[in-house]
């Protein structure tokens, strides 16, 4: 385990114990290049963890999948619990949080012909202009993008071009880098 402030981040098969409320838990997995090979495991690792943490035998436990990812539907410790998805070539995110909402995203930082202009449409102006004059237009790209993911996905909100009232809303979660590799890169943010 590794904890990046208040961020518990665990490399599967590890992970911990029933979390506080409010404690954000994010663990780590291999997964197969595959789209469906790599949601099959990040699935099965979170059923692992959600009966260890419930009790429940893995088949009876309260999951349903949505367009927008696996819920639970009960209460985990007398609190609610959220979760978030992410995975990106060979790795898989998983992030937990009780009592509250959470969103993690992760990316691979390339560059690509249309960089400035998705960052100019999709991200606030500051990242933007940060975008354009750093030294790593794609590895500055991928962190400021993965945050404004990960924000969304905390807000339960689609990706939409960013306006100045998305500002407000996004800066009620709390949101943390996560430290993957040199051209890995991801978020967590949430609201507990």
């Amino acid at each position: 385990m590794s904890e990046v402030d208040d961020v518990e981040t665990y490399c599967w098969p590890e992970f911990p114990a029933l979390p506080a409320c409010g404690r954000p838990v994010v663990l780590r997995l291999s997964v197969p290049k595959a789209r469906a090979d790599a949601r099959r495991v990040l699935r099965a690792a979170l059923r692992n963890v959600l009966a260890a943490w419930s009790g429940l035998p893995p088949e009876e436990l309260p999951l349903e999948e949505t367009p927008h990812g696996p819920v639970w539907r009960a209460s985990l410790g007398k609190a609610t619990l959220d979760i978030s998805l992410s995975y990106v070539a060979t790795e898989g995110w998983i992030g937990l949080l009780r009592g509250g909402r959470i969103g993690v995203d992760v990316m691979e930082a390339e560059r690509f012909a249309e960089l400035e202009g998705v960052a100019q449409s999709f991200l606030n102006p500051e990242a933007a202009a940060d975008i354009r004059g750093a030294a790593d237009p794609a590895l500055t790209f991928a962190a400021a993008w993965t945050e404004r993911e990960a924000r969304l996905k905390c807000l339960k909100r689609g990706l939409s071009e960013w306006t100045a009232g998305d500002a407000q809303a996004e800066a009620e979660c709390a949101c943390r880098r996560l430290v993957l590799g040199q051209r890995l890169v991801g978020a967590v943010c949430w609201l507990g």
